[in-house]
């Protein structure tokens, strides 16, 4: 093994101890409910591609999320990827426009042929994120509440593909879901009288989540066509509950605590609906084009028995790559490759009757450099979700996303004289 990969794996595994990349200072006002809200993608490439990702037979790039495309990459290959990314949200509401921002760490994978039938990948993936604060006048009870919340899901995943035919491989991943989800809950009376009151929940969520994927590829008139299946059965995982509910006064610049109502410690479930997505794609020469749609039924969620009424999710995810490789240009500009992408994402939560959507045009490019064997992609998407109907809110956001692709030679000997 090279120096390059030892290098690479050494801090890999220093990130390793990362508690979780979605854990940072994000905002969504609807990342109140459920999990919070999902992740857009682990990847500037597929990013840039809608989101696409389930069918595509990219083999310089690891694909999480169908395990089947694991055997796809090339002997002796060992390819790490890492992605960052910064999102500015628009919040509008009937009332007044807010702007928030934010950068975060967004994946780290690797993966690498066992044979040439089989391929394993593993690496950390953000899964959901929480980050809000909110407020609410009470004009019944003359007060004002506070709602407040942090933390998120993130997963470590380890994955195997075999290629059972030329044109059929199978892989599955075993993942370790892991995180916290905090929530803070304040009212202050005007009464100064009346105890205000407070409550905290901190739910910490590990355990283990399976799922298998079919990749199937034909050549049809020299072209490569694919068609791909993921399937994520319904998972129990472990989970544990901290919550405190007390009532307070100020004094002076401080909060003194008066009376305590809920301290309790609970171990309980978090049950995850069953996820399956179809995907097809079709390269020719210069192009790729790639889709799938995928459904979860939400309303089968649950977190210590409570649902969230959350409801069946379904998306709908489009891109097209194009490779200028006939071009007159010079040999670097026709390594360039451009894409564009659009997803259309109706996500579990419906309020007021209101179903909250959430769309994104995305566009991106790929810059190949060959002396390092290093690919960098650049991504840009254009996201709107919610409404302001009912007096509820829309963000606009703009995701900034770059992904490092180091492709390397694995394990190979070197010749003497």
């Amino acid at each position: 093994m090279n120096d390059k990969i030892k290098k690479i794996i050494a801090i890999f595994l220093c990130l390793f101890t990362i508690d979780s990349f979605s854990q940072s200072n994000t905002f969504s006002p609807y990342s109140r409910f459920g999990l919070g809200t999902f992740t857009n993608n682990f990847s500037s490439y597929y990013q840039s591609m809608g989101g696409a990702s389930t069918a595509s037979l990219n083999s310089v790039y690891v694909n999480p999320s169908n395990p089947a495309s694991y055997s796809l990459i090339k002997p002796k290959k060992f390819i790490f990827h890492t992605s960052l990314k910064n999102i500015t949200t628009f919040l509008e509401s009937s009332s007044e426009n807010e702007v928030y921002n934010n950068a975060q760490l967004s994946s780290l994978i690797f993966g690498f042929p066992i044979n040439n039938k089989i391929g394993f990948s593993s690496g950390f993936l953000p899964y959901t994120y929480s980050g809000y604060d909110l407020f609410e006048r009470d004009v019944e009870f003359e007060a004002d509440k506070f709602y407040k919340g942090t933390g998120g899901l993130s997963k470590l995943y380890f994955g195997t593909s075999l290629k059972i035919s030329k044109s059929l491989s199978i892989g599955a991943n075993a993942s370790y879901l892991f995180g916290a989800i905090n929530r803070e809950k304040r009212i202050i009376f005007d009464d100064e009288s009346i105890f205000h009151s407070r409550s905290v929940e901190r739910v910490n969520i590990k355990g283990y989540d399976y799922e298998i994927g079919l990749l199937f590829k034909n050549e049809i008139n020299q072209n490569d066509l694919s068609l791909a299946i993921v399937l994520n059965s319904q998972s129990n995982i472990s989970s544990k509950r901290f919550e405190l509910a007390e009532s307070f006064e100020f004094s002076g610049f401080s909060e003194q605590v008066k009376d305590t109502f809920v301290n309790l410690t609970q171990r309980g479930e978090l049950t995850l609906p069953q996820f399956i997505s179809f995907g097809l794609s079709y390269k020719l020469k210069n192009l790729n084009l790639i889709g799938e749609y995928s459904i979860q039924d939400w309303s089968k969620y649950q977190l210590f028995g409570q649902t969230d009424d959350l409801i069946s999710s379904e998306k709908l995810n489009i891109g097209i790559e194009y490779h200028n490789q006939n071009s007159n240009s010079t040999e670097y500009l026709s390594k360039v490759k451009y894409r564009f992408g659009f997803y259309n994402f109706q996500t579990p939560i419906q309020l007021n009757n209101n179903k909250i959507n959430e769309t994104g045009l995305t566009l991106g490019i790929g810059f190949p450099n060959q002396r390092s064997r290093t690919i960098y992609d650049l991504s840009l998407l254009f996201g709107r979700r919610g409404t302001t109907n009912d007096n509820l809110i829309v963000e606009n956001f703009v995701e900034i996303g770059l992904s490092i692709n180091f492709d390397a030679i694995w394990f190979l000997k070197r010749k003497y004289d």
